[in-house]
């Protein structure tokens, strides 16, 4: 066992629910080499660990908790963390008269405070098995590590049961926590933490709910010392006032106020978009994401009625600006951000008219799903689901998407008034397209499983098995997972990370060409990120980049960093750490990551990368807007180069050699704690 440097603790707590162990283990710096932290570090522990196929919501599986490893320093962007563990909602399916779930890889990133909580408790990651036989919150003060009832919680929301932790273990408490769909066991559900940040994706909000852990609450706050503090101080300081110069450049502000008519002009030249990161910096800073929604609805970025749309026609701009963070701002209490972020992106409403005094923003991905994707458009009640679905830690690119669906079931009389009998409609109702007055009890019966809504609580894959009758071809989702609100028929190059990442359907993974609408080059200082038009050469630049990303996250780094300009990222990294580091060794360090997210697929049984001739892909494509005409034809091309740089076989199987040469071969051992 190797000293361990400064920046992180070197250890990770393990809780088996089941027997009540509670016990610390020492982690060798030469996994923090290989893997750095975040998921990386859960990818490492959890492969080594977990019994080849565990059911996903078996008391056997492993849910975990990782921190980047720079998470709870200074350095600004690094406040994120990662839930990993195995899916109960991705992977692949058995049909059968009861479907089963063959889950891969899951895990979802989220911001705010929890993550350096959890360096500061000591940790570079807490791991729970096992099962309680009543429901239970995991305690870490500055006793012993303590597992307690959490019977008078549960069935609370997220609101309430933070409130009710910080009045027993102090206000200063950082908690995780699930509502009411994650104790339903929705596989839709996800992890909440500061009211409102969500670890999301991926289902594991069930995974925690299937362990009866209704909440892990923190209150023990050490300091984290780094390797060169004056140093990492001195670049911090410098980076902030810089990026503070960026987004407060008056001809920035010009540009941010006229985006929504630039956008209409881009649409009308059919050019694709750009910006810089003075801009970038602007809009996030004062509009957050949803600055996004009027310029991603006109461009075609946005997915209208389920695909089927055009947003200039079908939901336009004097819609959408209501849905844009300008619009929003008369609703604005204060700014908020997550631990060490210098643009502070988020914001707390106060909206009467949706009886709410204080809730937090809705993001770009929440005001496109319950907007143009279901051609709602009324504001009002998209900030008011936005809140029931914070509460209840319901995924709401996933709940938006489930009723994209079931608005295109009943157009096509797959699903009538008798479908939607629930108890504050005993006679039924009928949801149909722009009519938001559905959209609260619909939501209701999903996050409590009420009626019809127990079928729609696992996504639309599973709702499609269903009910069948062709449903499948209007149930879009990869691998299960329903995808963000960003159309690949305008960047085709996103569909690679659609289909072919461990955690598919997700807007955050790598995708070079999305990425670098934001001046990514500007990031690195000498490297640039090589693109080409030819499909398999651009395959092959995702790849790259999906090696780099990797390494962005597992170091804990918000993703909006890389469109913000040049960052310091080797000297941050050797201030915190004391590491001689390269671009090279993150380079390889992010290889070896994706590789084993992926290798856990293709151990699980679960790899299921099937491009289909699908409204998605625009077959057949639109007659009109932005889109019109527009197949993704070079998919294959597009994996095919993939696939080549990162040593995968033509199904997206790591090859052996890549195994080896990333030393991961022999890595399917179990280990013993």
């Amino acid at each position: 066992m190797s000293t361990i440097s400064k920046g992180y603790n070197g250890k990770i707590l393990w809780i088996d629910l089941s027997s009540n162990a509670i016990t610390e283990e020492k982690i060798d710096e030469s996994i923090y080499r290989d893997y750095l932290g975040g998921y990386g570090l859960g990818a490492y522990i959890i492969y080594s660990r977990l019994k080849p196929k565990t059911g996903a919501l078996a008391k056997e599986s492993i849910l975990g908790f990782c921190p980047g490893l720079l998470t709870g320093n200074p350095a600004p962007f690094t406040g994120r963390y990662m839930v990993c563990g195995k899916s109960p909602l991705t992977g692949k399916v058995v049909k059968d008269k009861v479907p089963t779930m063959l889950g891969g890889w899951g895990d979802s990133n989220s911001g705010g405070y929890f993550g350096p909580a959890i360096k500061r408790a000591g940790y570079d990651g807490i791991f729970i098995i096992g099962k309680s036989v009543k429901p239970c919150v995991i305690s870490i003060g500055k006793d012993p590590v303590k597992i307690e009832s959490a019977e008078e919680i549960w069935g609370k929301t997220v609101s309430e049961t933070e409130n009710i932790l910080k009045s027993k273990f102090g206000q200063s408490s950082q908690i995780a926590s699930i509502g009411i769909a994650g104790e339903k066991l929705s596989l839709i559900s996800g992890i909440v933490t500061d009211g409102a940040r969500i670890a999301a994706r991926s289902g594991l909000g069930a995974v925690m709910g299937s362990k009866n852990l209704k909440a892990i609450c923190i209150s023990r706050r050490n300091k984290l010392p780094v390797f060169d503090n004056k140093q990492l101080q001195s670049l911090t300081q410098q980076y902030n006032e810089d990026l503070k110069e960026r987004y407060s450049s008056p001809s920035t502000e010009l540009m941010a106020q006229n985006a929504p008519q630039i956008a209409f002009i881009m649409r009308w030249l059919r050019q694709g978009v750009k910006s810089n990161v003075n801009l970038h910096a602007k809009t996030l800073h004062k509009w957050g994401t949803s600055y996004a929604t009027g310029i991603s609805s006109e461009l075609g970025d946005l997915p209208i009625k389920n695909y089927l749309g055009a947003g200039y026609k079908d939901w336009p701009q004097k819609i959408a600006e209501k849905f844009s963070g300008q619009y929003l701002l008369r609703y604005k209490k204060r700014s908020y951000g997550c631990f060490s972020c210098p643009l502070q992106c988020g914001a707390i409403l106060e909206v009467p008219e949706a009886g709410l005094e204080e809730t937090h923003r809705p993001e770009y991905e929440t005001l496109g799903a319950f907007g143009g994707l279901i051609l709602n458009e009324d504001i009002t009640k998209t900030i008011r689901v936005n809140h029931i679905l914070n509460e209840a830690g319901m995924d709401t690119i996933s709940a938006g998407a489930v009723l994209a669906f079931v608005l295109e079931c009943v157009e096509k009389g797959l699903l009538t008034r008798e479908d939607f009998v629930c108890k504050s409609y005993p006679n039924g109702f009928l949801p149909t397209w722009g009519n938001p007055d559905y959209i609260f009890p619909l939501i209701n019966m999903m996050i409590r499983r009420e009626g019809f809504g127990d079928v729609l609580a696992d996504g639309v894959r599973i709702a499609s098995l269903k009910i069948q009758n062709g449903s499948e071809d209007f149930a879009f989702h990869f691998s299960g997972q329903e995808p963000g609100m960003h159309d690949a028929r305008l960047v085709p190059a996103l569909m690679v990370a659609y289909e072919a990442d461990p955690t598919p359907g997700r807007h955050t993974t790598a995708c070079l060409d999305y990425t670098a609408q934001g001046e990514i080059d500007k990031f690195l200082t000498g490297y640039t990120f090589s693109n080409s038009d030819n499909p398999f050469d651009k395959g092959k630049a995702q790849g790259v980049f999906a090696k780099f990303l990797q390494s962005i996250n597992a170091l804990g780094f918000c993703e909006f960093a890389l469109w913000m300009g040049e960052y310091p990222l080797i000297e941050i990294i050797q201030a915190v750490t004391g590491w001689n580091i390269s671009i090279d060794d993150l380079f390889e360090i992010g290889w070896r990551i994706q590789t084993l997210r992926q290798q856990f697929n293709v151990r699980e049984n679960a790899l299921e990368i099937e491009p289909k001739k699908n409204r998605l892909y625009g077959y057949p494509p639109l007659q009109q807007g932005p889109l019109s005409g527009k197949s993704i034809d070079e998919i294959q091309d597009l994996l095919a180069g993939y696939f080549d740089n990162l040593g995968w076989d033509e199904n997206g199987k790591p090859l052996e050699t890549t195994l080896l040469n990333l030393r991961l071969l022999q890595l399917g051992e179990k280990d013993e704690k």
